[in-house]
């Protein structure tokens, strides 16, 4: 297979028989006039013809640098033309992936509200419940609660209070003085019982030998059941916000407390073309989980 030169090679040349000029070449790259000349000097060698002519400290194209420079100034023109298309193009979309319980709960329904603000970008939403994501590097922006990927910005969007949560039924026969109550109840975790027992801890209880968890796999999961009266749930605003608004979850915010790991984050691409439009989501995307109170 033929070899191409140099890009850096070619670069040089065509600025520099664009202008005209050695100078004017380097200002346009930001390199010396000297870089230029050694860029120019490397690529006749490589060819094996002359492409410029040195005279009177001018130059000017010789005919095969008149050849040459055809073709790379339409190869030049046509390589913006479709960069400037991908990084510039109007209706951009930016990939985003999201836990379960935020993807479903809380931002599959907000995003018409992000399109009304914002027409010119488009969200292809995705969710997933796995702990570790096998590919983040897919995306532009992560929302959940995984620590930050090579190459990506973090930033936390609060710090999240977790709490009980169960359905009017059951709410009505808790004693809210007597914490103890809530373990008489069939108990859902998302965390292994790990949550259950760090609040069981941080509130001082004495934990029953006859303590019944049951375990699911996703946050919102276990506030479903709860909803249906299956138990006494843990979760938080950011999850379950919605089904408190309607009524449909009882929030025991008063036994609140901090899980070590459940705090959420948004991390986004720091190398993305579309870094002006992730900012504008990200933004819009804190201000909003920042109303969530």
């Amino acid at each position: 297979m033929s070899k191409l030169p140099p890009l850096k090679s070619m670069q040089a040349f065509e600025a520099t028989a664009r202008h005209l000029s050695f100078s004017l070449a380097a200002q346009e790259l930001c390199v010396s006039q000297s870089a230029i000349s050694h860029q120019i000097k490397s690529l006749e060698a490589f060819l094996n013809k002359k492409l410029f002519i040195r005279s009177n400290n001018k130059i000017s194209l010789t005919g095969d640098g008149d050849i040459f420079f055809s073709v790379i100034k339409d190869c030049f023109k046509r390589m913006q033309t479709v960069t400037d298309h991908l990084i510039l193009e109007k209706n951009v979309k930016l990939k985003v992936i999201a836990q379960t319980a935020v993807a479903v709960e809380w931002l599959a329904p907000r995003i018409p509200e992000f399109y009304e603000l914002n027409p010119d970008i488009s969200i292809d939403l995705s969710m997933t419940g796995e702990a570790e994501l096998a590919e983040p590097s897919e995306y532009d922006v992560l929302v959940g609660s995984w620590p930050a990927p090579p190459n990506f910005i973090s930033q936390q969007i609060r710090e999240e209070n977790w709490f009980p949560v169960c359905a009017p039924e059951i709410y009505k026969q808790l004693d809210l003085d007597r914490p103890q109550s809530l373990l008489d109840f069939p108990l859902i975790s998302s965390e292994n019982g790990q949550d259950w027992l760090i609040w069981i801890q941080q509130q001082k209880l004495e934990t029953p030998k006859n303590l019944t968890i049951q375990h699911v796999s996703h946050g919102l999961l276990a506030a479903k059941i709860a909803q249906g009266n299956g138990g006494i749930a843990m979760s938080c605003d950011f999850i379950i916000n919605d089904l408190i608004k309607q009524g449909q979850l009882i929030a025991l915010d008063t036994l609140s407390f901090h899980l070590p790991w459940g705090d959420f984050f948004i991390h986004f691409s720091a190398g993305s073309h579309y870094r002006d439009k992730i900012e504008i989501f990200v933004g819009w995307l804190v201000d909003l989980c920042n109303e969530v109170k």
